[in-house]
């Protein structure tokens, strides 16, 4: 569970600010629209394609 603030490695530069599941929604659209990043690695791929396809992106 993101929210827990327990995530390790690959969340430590954030991990303070994910406080509700819906965050890493808002993580992600902040990198896509404002940083404007064309891809992410995710080795679990469900919530950037969730992301992706709730925003229409390709």
């Amino acid at each position: 569970i993101l929210a827990d603030g327990n995530n390790g490695f690959y969340y430590q530069t954030f991990d303070s600010a994910v406080t509700r599941e819906g965050d890493m929604m808002r993580v992600l659209h902040a990198l896509a629209k404002e940083v404007g990043i064309l891809g992410i690695f995710s080795d679990w791929p469900a919530t950037t394609t969730f992301f992706a396809n709730c925003m229409n992106l390709k």
